[in-house]
């Protein structure tokens, strides 16, 4: 016997009931949670028991074996009847009508949750941590897989319970939980460029390099140099270089060149490789999504 099967122990409530929507009655405003409504009888028989309070119960699909879990509105459905929010007869693979077992359960507080929103608008939104907080106070518990649906304005947010701690079922009431995002399910991770396409498609263009063309006269202009020549003297002698012009000389050449924190020269790195590094630091540098959690109540 695991510790919901109470068929054989009068000291716990186990019935079976006929599950209908919320909106079978028109409390359309009711749906959001997983708060159920059940019959009169149901509170004389819990009072009788020494049930913990704050009540949780185990919901069950008789013929499928789906089960979830939920807190009590009140008790005013129809003798037999219970009534559910759609998105817990969804979770069950309910239909109207459909036999569902419900027995009281003792959750432990919950100290972690981790979930998954279908869509990556939800996350985007500036007050995603207040409007969780704001629909989880309409929620007893959560149960690992389930899927809930989170109100926001007109717009309604699908999202996954992919785990909650201690246990696969927890009490939301008076409790603080850390609450972990998954990856959205319509998250698509950006795209890398491969380095490779980078530079191959730089050779391939170095190459197409034509005699005449501007790379051509760009190469002549960098190796022409103005008043290079040789002074010489009217008896045809050479005129002999100045210490002056030597010092002027290597002072302009290593003024060309980058220096350190020492003021030292420094090797200038070709430029292909600069790109590359370029390239390779900015796949470095990204992150996919990491996800981002903080504290529900804190």
């Amino acid at each position: 016997m695991d510790e919901y099967d109470h068929s054989d122990n009068p000291s716990h409530f186990d019935k079976n009931y006929l599950a209908y929507p919320l909106s079978h009655i028109g409390k359309h405003h009711l749906d959001s949670g997983n708060m159920i409504i059940m019959p009169p009888s149901a509170l004389n028989h819990l009072a009788s028991l020494p049930v913990s309070y704050p009540m949780h119960f185990r919901l069950q699909n008789t013929i499928t074996g789906h089960h979830s879990h939920s807190g009590v509105l009140e008790f005013t459905a129809q003798e037999g009847f219970v009534l559910l929010p759609t998105s817990m007869m969804n979770n069950m693979q309910l239909e109207s009508g459909d036999l569902v077992n419900i027995k009281n359960a003792t959750l432990p507080k919950g100290t972690y949750i981790k979930i998954q929103p279908h869509a990556t608008k939800f996350i985007t939104l500036s007050d995603h941590k207040s409007l969780l907080e704001k629909a989880f106070r309409d929620f007893a518990c959560l149960t690992t897989g389930d899927v809930v649906v989170i109100n926001h304005g007109e717009e309604k947010y699908v999202v996954n319970i992919l785990e909650t701690k201690p246990s696969p079922a927890i009490s939301l009431f008076d409790t603080d939980c850390e609450v972990e995002f998954a990856p959205p399910l319509d998250y698509k991770q950006p795209e890398k460029k491969p380095v490779a396409d980078f530079k191959g498609k730089r050779t391939s263009d170095e190459n197409k390099s034509t005699p005449g063309s501007r790379d051509d006269v760009d190469i002549m202009m960098k190796e022409y140099k103005p008043f290079s020549g040789i002074g010489r003297r009217l008896d045809g002698m050479q005129v002999p270089e100045t210490d002056h012009q030597s010092v002027k000389k290597s002072k302009r050449n290593e003024s060309s060149m980058p220096t350190d924190h020492d003021g030292k020269p420094m090797e200038k790195k070709p430029q292909s490789s600069t790109v590359e590094e370029k390239v390779n630091g900015e796949h470095e540098g990204f992150k996919a999504f990491t996800g981002k959690s903080f504290r529900l109540g804190g």
